[in-house]
């Protein structure tokens, strides 16, 4: 009966650790598709001299545009490539993954953690500044004009804080999973 119970906990940790695994890799890839994808063009008017009217002028705002987002893109891809790798890993693995491999991903997944974390620190910084502005340095607010793009920011920030949480669910799981073998 002990036994049975020891066999049914580690499918069910291996069920656990693979859903959290396609989790995060979702997350991760609608994360870095909804910014990768997001652009918006404005005509904004623009002040030549006192007097006269203000010139219409094409803007257009692109993740490409500010190096954080660069980097959230790149992170969000980096990760969702990890997570498919390591969910078909664990699938390939079984319920008999050995230490070495727990380990391997427990470490994979707290680099991915760290990388994720940062990134989404950067572009909510950047998204910062670009809805309150700064006034210290007389940088405008962007948000009020790119309103979709920001909103676009934001919802991609939220899912791929998500998915950075499902990647520190998956740290505590493989240290349990460790701790008991």
């Amino acid at each position: 009966m002990e036994g049975a119970k020891k066999v049914e906990e580690k499918v069910r940790r291996r069920w656990t650790d693979i859903i959290i695994r396609i989790l995060a890799l979702s997350l991760t890839l609608v994360a870095a598709v909804i910014v990768g994808l997001d652009k918006q063009s404005k005509r904004v008017p623009v002040s030549i001299a006192p007097g006269l009217r203000p010139a219409l002028v094409a803007v257009t705002a692109k993740w490409r545009y500010m190096s954080a987002f660069v980097y959230f893109v790149a992170s969000n891809a980096i990760a969702c490539s990890y997570a498919a790798a390591s969910t078909l890993l664990s699938l390939a693995a079984g319920s008999r993954k050995s230490s070495g491999t727990v380990l391997t991903l427990l470490m994979l997944d707290v680099i991915m953690v760290g990388l994720l974390f940062s990134a989404n620190g950067a572009a909510a910084a950047i998204g910062l500044i670009g809805y309150n502005g700064n006034s210290n340095v007389q940088w405008k607010q962007v948000c009020d004009v790119f309103d979709t793009f920001c909103h676009r920011v934001a919802t991609s920030l939220a899912l791929s804080l998500l998915g950075s949480l499902n990647f520190l669910f998956l740290v505590v799981l493989g240290a349990f999973s460790l701790r008991r073998k």
